[in-house]
């Protein structure tokens, strides 16, 4: 088969991330001929041979190309370029739609433009119900997100000889740790501050440290300028900022006690995988994508109703913020009963997260899907 994989690379996002890791195994294991194209050349692409074509991700990309298109054809009225659309269809075997649904709609916008996809792919169950929900009519497939199979298998990076030399951010987290015997939470906050329920955990975390005085934030942020960063650090919040290769996050993670869902939406949100891959307990409410692969015994009450993204055309739904109560009395509940909460959760990634989210499953079922 020859597939052609197009998706953001030259700029950076978490859609990235995810197509490099297909894009990986699939050349590992030879499951296809694969070739791959940048979102910004796709409108002005016409293939030399047939492929089976993935987007990812789909909504944008594809809207993209109808803009630059139509603008450049000048096509009017629209029948014109709908038979325009046809004959150029006709230089692709099957095109593959892969993508997110953050919120619990989509706007009819986007339904229409993934009804254009032969093939759609989604992270999680979530995602699933609520494109049917919507009204996309293709045919869908629930693909989630993985691990490399070092997350499962490598001893605790500061327990053991490191196998790389440590990034000083996480040092300074490591001493901070051991020198004030500090439990650990942990805390990724790349962007959408108020998707990722960055308002709870503030609330959270101020009235934690007023009942117990053996915690610490670590604050995971793009830039070392973070304004959130700014609005806690009067707290004692440690900020660790910048790009961490795949390495330094397993260390990272290695130095939590717990880690903190508390998104209001998202598609998969595969940090809290990752920091379960790695027998991170994790504390997060009980809706949403994460739901898929978080145990029942992690997961805390929701609370109010809230519009996810305002203002958002594509993801106009609802979500739910976490119940800061439900999640503190769980953090103390974790914190006092740590080796019985740890021993479930590696139990747990042990015979399940690692038979299922890894990459190497995951890419045998994605070509498994777009060659069917």
């Amino acid at each position: 088969m020859n597939l052609l994989y197009v998706y953001p690379q030259f700029h950076i996002v978490s859609f990235t991330i995810i197509a490099k890791k297909h894009i990986e195994y699939i050349k590992k294991l030879k499951l296809a001929n694969i070739q791959e194209l940048d979102e910004i050349s796709f409108p002005s692409f016409t293939p030399g041979i047939k492929y089976t074509t993935i987007l990812h991700p789909w909504i944008y990309i594809y809207h993209r190309f109808l803009q630059i298109r139509s603008n450049a054809l000048n096509e009017n009225p629209k029948d014109r370029f709908q038979k325009y659309l046809d004959n150029w269809r006709k230089n692709f075997d099957n095109l593959i739609a892969v993508d997110v649904v953050d919120s619990d709609r989509l706007s009819e916008y986007a339904v229409n433009l993934l009804n254009n996809a032969d093939k759609i792919i989604a992270p999680s169950n979530f995602c699933i119900e609520v494109l049917k929900n919507c009204g996309v009519k293709r045919e869908m497939f629930r693909i989630p997100h993985g691990v490399d199979p070092e997350w499962y298998c490598l001893p605790n990076q500061w327990g053991s000889a490191p196998v790389q030399k440590i990034n000083p951010l996480l040092l300074e987290v490591f001493l901070h740790k051991i020198k004030k015997n500090k439990k650990v939470l942990l805390y990724f906050l790349w962007h959408s501050p108020d998707r990722k329920g960055w308002s709870e955990v503030k609330e959270f975390y101020k009235r934690l440290v007023k009942e117990r005085k053996d915690v610490v934030l670590v604050l995971k942020t793009y830039s070392p300028y973070s304004r959130e960063f700014y609005e806690v650090m009067n707290l004692g919040v440690i900020q660790v900022y910048g790009w961490l290769n795949d390495y330094e996050k397993i260390c990272l993670y290695d130095l939590a006690d717990i880690y903190l869902n508390f998104s209001r939406g998202g598609a998969f949100e595969h940090n809290t995988l990752e920091s379960l891959a790695r027998g991170v307990p994790v504390i997060a409410s009980d809706f949403g994508s994460w739901k898929d692969y978080i145990p029942g015994f992690l997961r805390v009450k929701t609370g109010e109703r809230v519009q996810v993204l305002p203002g958002n055309l594509i993801h106009i739904g609802y979500g739910y913020k976490v119940d800061v109560e439900d999640a503190l009395n769980k953090a103390h509940d974790i914190l006092e009963n740590y080796d019985d909460y740890k021993a479930k959760v590696n139990e747990y990634r042990k015979n399940i997260l690692a038979k299922e989210y890894n990459w190497e499953n995951i890419a045998k079922r994605l070509v498994e899907v777009i060659s069917e």
